[in-house]
Order: structure tokens, then C-alpha cells, then sequence
């Protein structure tokens, strides 16, 4: 990294708010990380295109963040630019009278689903149990209650660092459990998405949201920073049954605790390091594999994450 790139960062970038030494474990959920060299919130889609050319002609190292669930940032932080959606990727609107919607990346999936239901059209309301934004629900494919992103899809706006900006069918890209063409460590960002959804009475749909909400209370742990499932289920069974049955809930390293409540979150019960997390997350790979013989795979994101070269 050569020259004075911050310079060129604050100077380039007129409409977006950048923070130099930006504390990581403020921008995720499970508050733990080192801080990251630049965060920069984008807030038009000229300036997203002017980093990328920065990031080219400077090869810098950069990360692609949502609203910071599901995500480790390790303890030494993150070298170069941290790139997350600002407000202006954050609208919402109905197409012509129609069932189908059209979000902004940034918006989060529990504004999204609220939105919708207000238009009396659901199917989409598993994404009240799936904290973040509708950027990472698409890119990662999220899903809970038999639901997932990809089912009701239909266009995506996305930025690919070497040809820019364009839009392009869901049908293009091919998305498998918790995976697609589009998360942020293939260099690609997830600007907007339609989705075909279904016509349902308010109140149904109301319904629906509060029960998985309930669910969630009930089965999933609140009372302390977590960053969500850890990891995938694996082909015909769930994760958390296997860390349970392998007598692993309320095992900790430092601060960082496998849940009393639920076996595959990791919850930082005060003062945690990430270098604390990931020992548990060997461990627990380690005796379920030691056990069963199924390693448990990653669904958490480690940041920094291998990155597409732009040179």
C-alpha cells in the first residue's frame, strides 16, 4: 500500500462518512475485533464505484460488512477498507400495485418484513428471526422455518469491481444453503434486490412474524452479545443438536461462552476476544468431530476473509 491513500479516501469520497481506526466491535453484533483502518459508510453509488478505483490503483486490502451479524473480527483488525451500506441503500417500495418488492441492501430484514406486511404481502417473514441487513440475507442465502432469501428472488442490483454496476436475474447465480456468487469476499457487492412475494391478509402475516419472534425468545439466547448461528447445519441434522448431545453448552474460554440456551451461539458474556471465540469454536469442532465424526463448518464469517484481487 503505497502513498497516502487515507488522503485520497477522505478527498474521493464527498457523499460517504469515513472513519479512520474505526472500532470494530461497535459495527458487530458480538462486540468483540480489533479495530479496522478505514470504515467507510457509502451513501451513493459514485462513490462506491470511486473506492473500488482507489482500491485498484492502490491495492488495498478491503471487506465487504452489512449490519455485522454472523461476523468475527479478529483481534488484530482489519488492514485497508472496510466497506458497509449507508442510509441510502435503505428504500423499500412496492412495483406498480404488484406483489413483488424492491429493497435496498441496507436495509434490515425486520424493517423489510414490517414493510411488506403493511402491504398485506408475506412469505418472507422467517427473516424476522435472521438478524442483518437484506444485503447479507441475499448474498448468504439466509433462511430459518423452512424459509430461504433465494426462494423468492427474482433481480439483484450488484457491483462487480471489474465491470461496475448492473442488474441481473436471480436465475443467473447459483445459491445453495447459507452460499451464493455474491458475498463479499469475491469482491461483489449486493446493492438491491426484488422479491415476488405473496398476498396475505395483515394480520396473518402479523401472525406469523410474532410466532417466530416467540420462537426466538424462547430458543435463542438475548441477553448477550452473539453474532448468531455459528455454524451450518450439516446434511440431516442440525448443529446444535450435535454440540448438545456432546455435552459442550456453557463450556467458555475467557469471556466467550458456548449458550446455556442454545449449543451453536457463542455468546460474549463480558470482556470476550475474538482469539477467545475462535478457541471455542475448535473446541467444539474438535469433540463433535472427535465424537461423530462430522465436522461442523463455519457459517460465521472471520474477518479478514480471503479477498478477490483487483490487480
Amino acid at each position: 500500500m503505497s502513498g497516502d491513500w487515507r488522503a485520497e479516501v477522505r478527498g474521493r469520497l464527498a457523499d460517504s462518512v469515513v472513519t479512520f481506526d474505526a472500532p470494530m466491535a461497535r459495527a458487530v453484533t458480538l462486540r468483540v475485533g480489533g479495530p479496522a483502518e478505514c470504515l467507510v459508510e457509502l451513501q451513493s453509488e459514485r462513490d462506491l464505484e470511486a473506492v473500488f478505483e482507489i482500491i485498484a490503483e492502490r491495492q488495498l486490502p478491503f471487506h465487504v460488512l452489512g449490519k455485522g451479524s454472523n461476523v468475527l473480527v479478529r483481534d488484530e483488525g482489519l488492514r485497508g477498507l472496510v466497506l458497509r451500506l449507508g442510509p441510502a441503500f435503505r428504500s423499500v417500495r412496492r412495483l406498480e400495485n404488484s406483489a413483488t418488492v424492491e429493497a435496498g441492501a441496507g436495509i434490515s430484514n425486520g424493517a423489510f418484513v414490517d414493510q411488506c406486511r403493511r402491504w398485506q404481502l408475506g412469505g418472507m417473514e422467517f427473516l424476522v428471526a435472521v438478524p442483518g441487513s437484506i444485503g447479507g440475507a441475499i448474498a448468504m442465502n439466509a433462511g430459518a422455518h423452512d424459509g430461504e432469501t433465494a426462494a423468492f428472488l427474482r433481480t439483484v442490483r450488484v457491483f462487480f469491481p471489474r465491470t461496475g454496476i448492473s442488474d441481473r436475474e436471480a436465475a443467473e447465480f447459483q445459491f445453495a444453503y447459507r452460499e451464493s456468487p455474491l458475498r463479499g469476499n469475491l469482491g461483489r457487492m449486493v446493492l438491491r434486490g426484488a422479491f415476488a412475494l405473496q398476498r396475505l391478509d395483515e394480520e396473518e402475516i402479523r401472525g406469523r412474524q410474532q410466532r417466530i419472534l416467540q420462537w426466538r425468545k424462547e430458543h435463542q439466547p438475548s441477553d448477550f452479545p452473539n453474532c448468531g448461528s455459528v455454524f451450518k447445519n450439516p446434511p440431516g441434522d442440525f448443529a446444535a443438536r450435535l454440540i448438545d448431545r456432546a455435552g459442550l453448552k456453557g463450556h467458555t474460554r475467557g469471556g466467550a461462552q458456548i449458550s446455556e440456551k442454545h449449543a451453536n451461539f457463542i455468546v460474549n458474556r463480558g470482556g470476550a476476544t475474538a482469539d477467545e471465540v475462535l478457541a471455542l469454536v475448535d473446541f467444539i469442532q474438535e469433540t463433535v468431530y472427535s465424537r461423530t465424526g462430522v465436522m461442523l463448518e463455519l457459517e460465521m464469517q472471520v474477518f479478514p476473509l480471503e479477498y478477490v484481487s483487483l490487480g
